[in-house]
């Protein structure tokens, strides 16, 4: 199976970190992708922690990134800064959607 996971405020990082790597525990692939203040998220580092598991894929909407005041160089090696392409992928991809 394959888990998507929404990623639209930086507020439970903590959540999204263990539900991630439940998943994986399982056998499960997770795919996360980051918006608006979500993307804040992506350069804590519990959550760029996860870039090391093969099984999950990281991408962040790099227009929300930029109107967030994030450069990139701040944004970990892994996650990937691309569009809302990204979002409407994983949506397609995923078995299972969750949002924050």
């Amino acid at each position: 199976m394959t888990l998507g996971i929404l990623v639209t405020t930086d507020k439970y990082g903590d959540d999204i970190r263990s539900i991630a790597q439940a998943a994986v525990k399982k056998g499960h692939k997770v795919i996360i992708f980051f918006m608006d203040e979500g993307c804040r998220l992506a350069t804590d580092s519990g959550i760029a922690s996860l870039c090391s598991f093969d099984s999950i894929s990281m991408s962040m909407c790099d227009y929300n990134r930029n109107k967030m005041g994030i450069a990139k160089e701040e944004v970990p090696e892994g996650v990937a800064c691309g569009s809302q392409y990204d979002n409407a992928a994983m949506n397609r991809d995923a078995d299972k959607v969750i949002a924050f």
